[in-house]
């Protein structure tokens, strides 16, 4: 176990399952302590258990939060500062996906839905985790998990695109108005990742999947989905790779440390090339 991230206290978000959990244990190891924040309890509870068996309990606490919220982004915040002494790291990791469904066919619902959770909660929580920064001087780092989609629409639904392009742009602009405060914000913008997300799209919109699932690397997902563990090259080995989570972290804790002390305002995509597949 390192100490990149000794001195550090960090909320992490979304960090019942997928790359905020990873993320979580990635931070944990490194010697952060560790607010672990997701809406599902019966997975932060898991997580909890997880981390008592590494001998590092005294390092986390968890935290119920729906980051759509503004008094739970506002109150996990505050618990971490109140437990462990400051809160100078926001890894926000939360989000859904959509169904693929077309632009003219979007629902108000859904789109909303994407909005609310991708963009405006990213709003939420770092505004919320800003006030705190501010108030008590702490040069921090914030890292926003967006998503290659925010540069290539054809890798998801428009309104999954169209959240994820947002929140990225809302990275840049943090970057931008308090870097001169020292609190660095950058993004990590993963492709395909073998997360629990697709529970979040529902029954995929045929017209759509018909395109976004015909063209680049969504032709072959699917199947890479379901092959062996590591899942990644399909039968033909020149096809790019669906990444796991535990692939994600590494990034989340260099940007998070002072070893990233000079990158602010960053978009690292992180996709195994698939944004040059055809």
């Amino acid at each position: 176990m390192a100490k990149r991230m000794s001195g550090k206290a960090a909320v992490v978000t979304g960090a019942g399952s997928g790359m905020g959990r990873e993320i979580a244990l990635a931070y944990l190891k490194e010697e952060a302590k560790v607010a672990a924040a997701d809406c599902n309890m019966d997975a932060l509870l898991e997580l909890e258990k997880e981390v008592a068996d590494m001998g590092l309990k005294e390092q986390l606490c968890i935290v119920s939060c729906d980051v759509t919220k503004t008094e739970d982004c506002e109150n996990v915040i505050r618990v971490c500062a109140d437990i462990f002494g400051i809160c100078n790291i926001l890894s926000h990791n939360a989000g859904v996906a959509d169904n693929f469904t077309l632009v003219a066919d979007l629902k108000d619902e859904l789109w909303e839905r994407m909005i609310s959770i991708n963009l405006t909660a990213s709003m939420k929580i770092t505004r919320a985790a800003l006030r705190y920064f501010t108030a008590n001087d702490i040069s921090a780092s914030i890292v926003m998990i967006t998503s290659n989609a925010a540069f290539e629409s054809a890798t998801g639904g428009p309104a999954y695109c169209a959240s994820k392009a947002g929140a990225n742009a809302l990275m840049k602009a943090i970057a931008f108005e308090y870097g001169r405060d020292g609190i660095r914000c950058n993004s990590i913008c993963p492709g395909p990742v073998m997360t629990n997300i697709h529970k979040s799209t529902g029954e995929a919109n045929e017209a759509g999947a018909v395109i976004h699932r015909g063209s680049g690397y969504n032709a072959h997902a699917k199947e890479w989905m379901v092959k062996s563990a590591r899942c990644a090259l399909g039968d033909d080995p020149r096809m790019p790779a669906v990444g796991l989570p535990h692939e994600i972290a590494p990034l989340a804790v260099y940007l998070g440390s002072d070893e990233s002390s000079f990158v602010n305002g960053a978009s690292i995509i992180i996709d195994g090339g698939v944004c040059l597949s055809a």
